[in-house]
């Protein structure tokens, strides 16, 4: 089988020109798309970038050795575009007029024609659903990986409240959705009369990813709908580049509400992913999110999801599917976010929101289940004979200290020390998103342990080692300053 890899993110563009190294995400899944192509007899994989991966020759043999292929032969091929834009990926692909897009265009066509001659199936792999994806599989005549485009709005903020409140999800008290301040302000007034000071305010769009559409509003004791609308602007907007009348601006468009924000003695962000199959939705994995200081923005994820509710998570994650599969619903990834908090000595979960796509935990996924050689147990677990294996998936390894280091450096260094991945403890790092590392001093790696102190324990070795490798390079930019 053949996999054509176009991991478009097809998110708001602008968002995507704020968040540093963004142009670069689509490369994420590429690690994992490698490994999972050299771990099927016979599998092969076409990957496209844009731009070109940074020191490509040696990521594309870092990721063969990882898979146990020292030579991948010509079972990889990577595409480049070489366009920098905060355009989708997608959309650099199916340029009309661009010489490297219409190259690209023309090898698919001729592979999935050998393909097809010898009997092969093809797979378009994508990240989420997408328009101009399925006009290309359409052209290529392959079959496309994700839900079809016409199921995005099922994954809006309002959406999601709406399906987990049909099945009996709980979910944190909120306004209605509305498209003017004015009207956000009026629906707020009853919420905080009720006893609720602190909320966070959610653009209804699936173009803002990462909480890039949230903010958080902290609300005294008012008396009137005029006292609400005149503290709005005193919202910490969580995009950092973007000023509250900016993120009021998207209001009309968008549209947005107002959610409680859910405290408690402790607090967590489990996440299960799903599949449509033929025979419905399964379970594939849960995880916990790993956030930032402001409890919005995802940077990373724990597998797989506290043992104290994951049952809960993965029951209720089979139901949202079940639901969506009703509605049409047969193919690719979902995903459901929720909020667990501790009161009283028990956890409670609400629904937070349904990702109608592939999540940012799923590159992550991939590449481990693929170096273990093993999927989740009926539990959930990765069980590696009788030991038991946890990892730490991250895309933010980031430090200004990391500008300028190159991936084939840190690959190198990484490989030499007790850090890589050992093929027989199966345990260690795993390194991805390296094309970020030159010019924005960030990376990606899964860290594969027996436990999640051990795991957390490799992560700040890889940090540490990758700044020891980036002093030089720092020494030298300020020796030219």
């Amino acid at each position: 089988m053949m996999w054509i890899s176009v991991q478009s993110r097809e998110c708001s563009p602008a968002v995507l020109e704020r968040l540093a190294g963004s142009t670069l995400y689509p490369e994420r899944p590429i690690g994992a798309a490698i490994l999972a192509a050299l771990h099927r007899p016979g599998g092969s994989v076409i990957c496209v970038s844009a731009p070109a991966m940074e020191d490509m020759a040696a990521q594309i043999a870092y990721f063969g050795r990882l898979a146990g292929h020292p030579s991948v032969g010509d079972r990889v091929t990577v595409l480049s575009i070489a366009d920098r834009s905060p355009r989708w990926l997608s959309e650099k692909l199916l340029d009309a007029t661009h010489p490297d897009a219409i190259a690209a265009r023309s090898f698919l066509h001729d592979a999935v024609a050998r393909e097809r001659a010898a009997g092969r199936e093809v797979l378009l792999s994508y990240f989420e659903p997408s328009e101009p994806l399925e006009r290309l599989a359409s052209s290529l005549g392959v079959i496309p990986e994700q839900a079809p485009s016409w199921s995005i709005p099922l994954g809006t903020k309002a959406a999601s409240r709406s399906l987990f409140s049909s099945l009996g999800v709980p979910v944190a008290r909120a306004t209605p959705l509305v498209r003017s301040l004015p009207d956000l302000a009026a629906a707020l007034v009853p919420l905080v009369q009720s006893g609720i000071h602190r909320f966070v305010l959610k653009l209804d769009s699936t173009a803002y990813a990462a909480g890039m559409g949230n903010a958080l509003l902290d609300l005294p004791d008012v008396a009137s709908a005029a006292d609400v609308e005149a503290l709005l602007p005193s919202a910490q907007v969580i995009d950092t580049t973007l000023a509250w009348p900016a993120f009021a601006d998207l209001v009309a468009e968008a549209g947005i509400l107002a959610e409680e924000f859910l405290t408690g003695d402790d607090f967590a962000s489990p996440s299960f992913q799903g599949r449509f199959t033929a025979d419905g939705p399964v379970a594939v994995s849960t995880h916990e999110q790993v956030l930032a200081p402001n409890g919005q923005t995802y940077t990373g994820s724990r597998f797989p999801a506290d043992a104290s509710y994951r049952s809960t998570v993965m029951d209720l994650g089979l139901r949202v599917g079940t639901a969506l599969a009703a509605q049409g619903i047969h193919r690719g990834d979902y995903g459901v976010d929720f909020i667990a908090v501790l009161r009283s000595g028990s956890w409670h979960l609400f629904g937070c929101e349904i990702n109608l796509r592939a999540t940012g935990t799923r590159h992550g996924f991939d590449m481990v289940s693929h170096l273990l050689g093993v999927t989740p147990d009926p539990s959930g677990d990765f069980r590696v004979g009788p030991s038991r294996r946890v990892y730490l998936a991250s895309d933010s390894i980031a430090s200004d200290r990391y500008i300028g280091l190159r991936p084939h450096t840190l690959i190198d260094a990484v490989e030499r020390s007790p850090l890589h991945f050992d093929p027989v403890r199966k345990r260690g790092v795993a390194l991805h998103l390296l094309s970020t590392l030159p010019a924005y001093g960030k990376f990606g790696a899964v860290c594969i342990a027996e436990s999640v102190p051990e795991a957390e324990a490799m992560q700040d070795a890889l940090r540490s080692l990758a700044a020891d490798l980036a002093q030089p390079t720092a020494d030298r930019r300020q020796g030219a300053c």
